[in-house]
């Protein structure tokens, strides 16, 4: 007589219980959604710290009237480099337009940099799937502070 594997246990819909049922159907491992709030965190932290790193430059540049630009070129690039093209786009956007602070918190809805509620689809974009994204009103950066981490 042969020994058989042990059986894994199933939840009520037969599905495993380390995955969930994506919009189709078809089950995705949960650890592609960890993955990807991973990811996000990151992204949000290097977004933020390209910020205060921007706004640090400005503000001793017009300190000392001469620029500091060579100091800190190598860590702008390296945190440049951990963002998303079209996040970089349009952090760089905000950044040429003027805006300072080029990167703002959402807070109850509202863009803490031109004070204006957001559209309920772009809050919900920025607080559940994306993290950030720029705000229609004065082009801003809006991230939600949930994704930064504690």
């Amino acid at each position: 007589m042969s020994q058989a594997e042990p059986r894994r246990p199933r939840t009520k819909a037969g599905k495993m219980p380390n995955q969930q049922r994506g919009p189709i159907g078809l089950a995705t491992p949960s650890r592609e959604l960890a993955a990807f709030r991973k990811r996000t965190v990151a992204e949000i932290a290097a977004l933020v710290h390209l910020a205060d790193l921007d706004a640090e430059v400005l503000a001793r540049a017009d300190a000392q009237r001469r620029p500091v630009y060579d100091e800190v070129a190598d860590e702008r690039h390296a945190l440049g480099a951990r963002l998303s093209p079209e996040i970089l786009e349009a952090y760089e956007c905000a950044l040429r337009g003027g805006r300072q602070p080029a990167v703002v918190r959402l807070v109850a809805s509202v863009c803490s940099g031109c004070h204006v509620r957001l559209h309920s689809t772009l809050d919900q974009t920025i607080r559940l799937r994306r993290g950030v994204a720029p705000c229609p009103h004065c082009l801003r950066l809006v991230y939600d502070p949930a994704w930064q981490p504690s």
